[in-house]
């Protein structure tokens, strides 16, 4: 009796001892499958603070400020001054792929070649008006008469030749583009008032072409 005795003391005595790794298993296994649900709804675990700023991208705020700050200014003001001088070299030219895009317009590029190709009043009324400007320098009558009737008959010349003009442009443009909302009467009517090489962009035909 003694000995089933001392063996009974020693089994409840020990059983706290085996419970203790299934307790400590349990908890494992508990940690272990919330660390998995926090990682499966993430789909990655928690980067650490040095790793997330190595992994910032690194034109953030900074290249904004750059951007808008003295060195974005001055890139700005540069590539600004570059495009102007391409364009300008395109306008010398007459090059249309080069142009600015208002001028790359097709609407317009026909109504630039109708104007270089025709003869224009437009020259002759520049002519026309430097004599007014000279005849009222001098001091006589019949001279400041006679370029003021020239220089009348020099508007009434212009006002037909650019409403005759307007038309034809108008014309010729609604044959290729008639949904084109694009105006080129009055930007045919002016450039048609200057002589041929002061025209912007250049000329690319001749008279001949027409």
């Amino acid at each position: 009796m003694a000995l089933l005795k001392k063996r009974n003391t020693e089994s409840e005595a020990g059983s706290p001892v085996g419970d203790e790794p299934v307790a400590a298993s349990a908890r494992a296994g508990g940690d272990s499958a919330e660390n998995a649900r926090v990682t499966a709804g993430k789909g990655r675990p928690t980067p650490k603070r040095a790793q997330a700023r190595a992994a910032r991208p690194r034109g953030g705020a900074g290249a904004v400020r750059a951007a808008t700050g003295k060195e974005g200014r001055r890139l700005q003001r540069a590539e600004r001054r570059e495009q102007s001088q391409q364009y300008r070299s395109a306008m010398m030219s007459g090059d249309v792929n080069k142009l600015p895009p208002r001028e790359r317009a097709p609407e317009r590029v026909i109504a630039r070649d109708f104007v270089d190709t025709r003869f224009n009043i437009g020259p002759v009324f520049l002519a026309v008006a430097l004599v007014y400007f000279i005849g009222g320098l001098v001091p006589n009558s019949y001279v400041r008469l006679t370029a003021t009737y020239l220089m009348l008959v020099g508007i009434i010349a212009v006002v037909v030749d650019s409403i005759v003009l307007a038309r034809q442009v108008s014309r010729r443009v609604a044959e290729k583009y008639p949904d084109s909302r694009v105006k080129v009467r009055a930007y045919s009517a002016q450039r048609a008032l200057l002589p041929r090489r002061w025209r912007m962009p250049r000329p690319r035909v001749s008279r001949s072409d027409r």
